[in-house]
C-alpha cells in the first residue's frame, strides 16, 4: 500500500509540476498581428484613442521630454491634454518575441509620424513595445518607448 501511495504522489507531483510548452511561433505571429492592429487603429481613430485601447491597467509609457506615465489613468488625463487631429502616427512591428510561458513579448520595429498640412514631410524613429497578456487572453501593451531619427 505505502509502495502505490509513493509512486502515486510521485507521477502527481511529476505530472503536476511539468510546464505547458508553448508554440512560441504562434505568440510571435499574435503580438505582430496586434501591434499592426494597434498603428491600424490609430490611423483610423487617432493616436491617442489608439494608445489607451491597447494598454494595460498598469502601462508605463515612456515619451520624450516628459517622466513616466504610470498606469491608465495617468495615460488617459495626459492624453486628453495632446490633441491628435492635426497629424498620423503610423507603425510597422519588424520583429516580435514571445516568452514560452506565453504571458509576455515585445515587439519593435519603425514608426512614421506625417502631419496633416504637409503630408509630404515625414518623420521617422524606432519603438519597442513590452506587452502582457490579460486574464482574457488579449494583449495589451505594459511598457511603450521610441526614439526619434531615422
Amino acid at each position: 500500500m505505502k509502495t502505490t501511495t509513493l509512486i502515486l504522489t510521485l507521477l502527481v507531483l511529476l505530472f503536476g509540476c511539468t510546464q505547458k510548452k508553448v508554440d512560441t511561433q504562434i505568440l510571435c505571429d499574435e503580438l505582430m498581428r496586434v501591434d499592426r492592429d494597434f498603428s491600424s487603429y490609430s490611423v483610423e481613430h487617432g493616436k491617442n484613442a489608439a494608445f489607451i485601447k491597447f494598454a494595460a491597467e498598469d502601462v508605463t509609457f515612456l515619451a520624450p521630454n516628459s517622466y513616466p506615465m504610470v498606469g491608465i489613468r495617468q495615460l488617459e488625463e495626459k492624453q486628453a491634454k495632446r490633441p491628435d487631429t492635426t497629424f498620423t502616427l503610423t507603425w510597422e512591428p519588424k520583429y516580435a518575441r514571445a516568452a514560452e510561458s506565453g504571458e509576455l513579448g515585445y515587439t519593435y520595429g519603425i514608426w512614421e509620424f506625417k502631419t496633416k498640412a504637409n503630408p509630404d514631410q515625414i518623420s521617422k524613429g524606432t519603438y519597442a513595445t513590452i506587452w502582457k497578456r490579460n486574464e482574457k487572453g488579449e494583449w495589451k501593451y505594459v511598457l511603450d518607448m521610441g526614439n526619434d531619427g531615422l
